[in-house]
């Protein structure tokens, strides 16, 4: 993830979501292993009704190759030696984790580009191009997502945020408000907008603005919200 990207969005896509996981296995998970998470469960259902249809299995089979390679481990000195598997794979760099896992999705696209696991592939895409910080791409896979109108309410959610943290990334802020304000209509995901467009507003220089949306976050929010330390503390520095 570059330096770029640390400084402009509040951790980046898979380090937000990375935070997320604990919560979320109760909720969801990380940005990259958000979408990784979600989609096992999707990819778990679809292993049953789509038995018989060969084609949508394997298109299947490889996302889940994809989702693998994108959650795996990094080799570190004293793992050197250790025996690679083409079913838990090792890398030595995140980039090279990330080029592997474009190649097995670009793959997917080509000779599945009608199936379900394809559309999904694109969600996954998005978000390594956010890490990579290629924020014009990454927006532009999210919205062939969010047009192809999924199913899934949760990746929906998913693919709008994603919108609006790469429009933030880029600096334009009044687009990622509208992002995050999307994101909103989904209960699923109603806190987090709320976190995300006082994030925004508090760096337009609405502080009243933002301070209210912090307060009625902790006024009816959960209280065992991951997100409840970082909004306290956001709130105490727009407060000194």
């Amino acid at each position: 993830m570059s330096k770029q990207h640390r400084s402009t969005a509040p951790d980046g896509l898979v380090g937000f979501w990375q935070k997320q996981w604990e919560s979320i296995t109760l909720y969801f998970s990380r940005g990259l292993a958000l979408v990784v998470g979600v989609l096992v469960l999707i990819v778990a259902g679809w292993g049953i009704s789509q038995y018989l249809d060969g084609r949508k299995e394997r298109s299947t089979e490889a996302l889940g190759r994809a989702m693998r390679i994108a959650d795996a481990p990094l080799l570190t000195e004293t793992d050197k030696d250790v025996e690679q598997s083409d079913e838990v794979p090792r890398f030595k760099t995140v980039k090279e984790r990330q080029d592997s896992t474009l190649k097995v999705l670009g793959d997917l696209d080509k000779d599945y580009s009608s199936t379900p696991a394809a559309l999904r592939a694109v969600l996954v895409k998005a978000s390594v191009a956010y890490d990579q910080g290629h924020y014009p791409e990454a927006e532009a896979l999210y919205r062939r997502f969010v047009d192809a109108k999924p199913r899934e309410q949760a990746l929906l959610l998913m693919a709008q945020e994603g919108i609006g943290l790469c429009a933030e990334a880029r600096g334009d802020l009044t687009a990622a408000q509208a992002a995050f304000a999307a994101q909103a209509a989904g209960d699923l995901f109603k806190e987090r907008s709320q976190w995300n467009q006082a994030r925004v507003y508090a760096k337009q220089g609405n502080k009243q603005k933002a301070v209210e949306m912090y307060k009625e976050l902790l006024a009816k929010g959960d209280p065992k919200s991951s997100l409840r330390d970082d909004i306290q503390n956001r709130l105490a520095q727009l407060e000194q």
